[in-house]
């Protein structure tokens, strides 16, 4: 019998690389941004952590991986996305649906910067209607590696009711990214862009 499970990790994983190495290509991170891109990681996974054990589906800190990459870029927002659930998992499981998770986490990241390119004026009303939206999409998503993974036959009906099995996690997920987001958003966009101007301050040598 055909292993799709496996072969949708694989996948998974492999896209994921292209992915970083895309990313990667594209300049590498000055110390400054390594050091906030590297706190926010750390504070979103212990987030998610707490949040797996105590509150279920709720995602408390994906709304903050959006508004990373809305004030940060597409390149940070990825990166502490993929680096959410990867640290994580260390203490709530990791397995073959970890590159998945990694996946959907970035794509969150990216999906803040890409709401900044085309929306400049953007404000956190419209950051927390695509993280409500991204509480569904990221069910429908991991739901494609846990059809491959568990249902037969692979069909569009099995897959539909895969999906609408899970559409009431799916509910808690995105209303929780709605209340969280409209809550903590607005104070967190301006923290970050804050430290976004420190960053790009550039400081001259002083001349004899």
């Amino acid at each position: 019998m055909t292993d799709w499970g496996l072969y949708a990790t694989i996948i998974g994983a492999f896209s994921l690389l292209v992915l970083i190495c895309g990313i990667e290509r594209r300049g590498s991170f000055s110390t400054r941004q390594v050091s906030v891109v590297a706190v926010l990681a750390a504070l979103c996974a212990a987030g998610r952590a707490l949040a797996g054990v105590g509150l279920l589906f709720l995602q408390p800190t994906m709304f903050l991986v959006e508004i990373a990459g809305f004030v940060l870029g597409a390149r940070a927002g990825f990166f502490i996305g993929a680096m959410t659930p990867f640290i994580s998992n260390f203490f709530m499981g990791q397995g073959p649906w970890t590159p998945w998770q990694m996946l959907c986490w970035g794509m969150v990241g990216v999906t803040g910067a890409v709401l900044k390119r085309f929306f400049p004026r953007a404000r956190n009303v419209h950051l927390t209607l695509v993280c409500f939206l991204w509480g569904y999409l990221y069910g429908a998503i991991m739901d494609i590696w846990h059809w491959t993974a568990f249902v037969r036959p692979l069909t569009l009906e099995s897959y539909i009711l895969t999906w609408l099995a899970g559409f009431g996690f799916d509910s808690l997920r995105a209303v929780g990214n709605f209340l969280f987001c409209a809550a903590l958003g607005t104070q967190s966009l301006k923290i970050l862009e804050y430290f976004h101007k420190k960053m790009s301050i550039q400081y001259l040598a002083e001349q004899s």
